[in-house]
Formats: C-alpha cells, sequence, structure tokens
C-alpha cells in the first residue's frame, strides 16, 4: 500500500511539471480563435501538425526494469526490518508472560524483584518502539531515494528520446493525472519502455 501511494506521488510530480506548458498552448489557442482588433496586434497560431505525446506512467513504473529492481530490492529491506522487528517482539511476548505468570502464582523471591523485572519489560518495551520508529524511518528515506532515482532516470531518459525534437510535449499519464482523454496514437510508452529497458539490459551486461 505504502508503494502505491509513493508512486501515485511519483506521477503527481511527473505530470505537475508539464501542467503550465498546457495551459499555455491552450491559451495560446484560445487567442488565435479570438483575436482582438488591432493593428498593431500580432497573432500567435499553433500548427495544425504540432506533435504532442504521453507515457503511461503506471505501465512504465510496473515494466520498466530497474525500476522493477528497485522495487524489489526495497521489500527485501522491508521484510528483513519486519522479521527483525517480530523477532524482538516474539521475545518480549515471552519475557512478558513469564512475568505475568509469576505475578499471577506470586512466585517473586521479593518486592524488590518483581519490581526490578517490571523495570526491564519497560525498558524493552521501549527499545522495542524506538526500534520500529528507526526501521520506518530508515526505510521512508530508502524509498524517497529510490523514487527520486527512478524520476531522474526517466525524467533524463526522455530528453534523450526526443532528442530529434520530434514532440514539442510529453506528457505523463496515470492514475492521478490530468489527461482525461487522448487519442491512442499519441500514447508513445511501448517504444519509451522498450527503449529503457534495452539500455538497462547494455547497462546490465556491461558488467
Amino acid at each position: 500500500m505504502e508503494n502505491k501511494k509513493i508512486n501515485q506521488v511519483l506521477i503527481l510530480s511527473i505530470t505537475a511539471i508539464v501542467i503550465s506548458v498546457i495551459a499555455l498552448i491552450v491559451t495560446l489557442r484560445k487567442n488565435g480563435d479570438n483575436p482582438q482588433p488591432s493593428s498593431k496586434t500580432q497573432l500567435v497560431s499553433l500548427d495544425s501538425t504540432v506533435n504532442i505525446a504521453y507515457v503511461n506512467l503506471d505501465t512504465l513504473l510496473l515494466e520498466y526494469k530497474y525500476a522493477v529492481k528497485l522495487n524489489e530490492d526495497l521489500l527485501t529491506e522491508q521484510a528483513k526490518a519486519k522479521a527483525k522487528l517480530e523477532s524482538r517482539m516474539k521475545s518480549f511476548e515471552k519475557k512478558y508472560n513469564d512475568f505475568a505468570e509469576k505475578m499471577k502464582y506470586g512466585s517473586f523471591l521479593s518486592q524488590s524483584s518483581m519490581e526490578s523485572q517490571q523495570k526491564e519489560l519497560l525498558k524493552e518495551q521501549n527499545e522495542i518502539e524506538k526500534l520500529n520508529q528507526e526501521l520506518t524511518q530508515q526505510l521512508l528515506e530508502k524509498q524517497e531515494i529510490m523514487n527520486k532515482e527512478i524520476y531522474d532516470t526517466v525524467m533524463n531518459f526522455i530528453k534523450e528520446f526526443n532528442k530529434d525534437g520530434k514532440y514539442i510535449l510529453i506528457l505523463g499519464n496515470g492514475m492521478g493525472s490530468n489527461i482525461l482523454y487522448a487519442e491512442p496514437e499519441m500514447n508513445i510508452t511501448t517504444p519509451v519502455l522498450d527503449s529503457l529497458n534495452a539500455r538497462y539490459s547494455r547497462f546490465q551486461n556491461s558488467k
């Protein structure tokens, strides 16, 4: 669930970059359709063959091999952290049950012995809570680094992909984006994804 939310945030971040450009294009089109009567006015018009494309970011995050690897690595870290925390909690639970049983049967040798063991339990409980917070923070930081790395990789590649200037605008489409409709031929997800995966494979093979 947390990975999904972060992926949605990543998609929203990429989409936000192009919103201002879309607004500019819409404004230019309106100005072209409704010119103000003035002898000095210069009309700005867009070529009807302007090339705009989009990439499905949900598909990209699910099928880009490098993104898949990073997400799997993060899941492994999450599993390790969970196992470590569960091990500590299991140990604590056993000690707590032993303490509760002694309390039930009054089998402490002295009041001071009971209080000492109670303090130890409280100390360990606090340590477990602290460990949980530390592990959670570490995972969030790793997730943030991972998302930034994927974002930078994709954005830099898009510039390379469009180095011939074929498209004046490449949008990011996905859950939470502002693209409500686009013609199918504007979807360049497959060629972008294929190129990204091919480049990643070459990099892996060169190691």
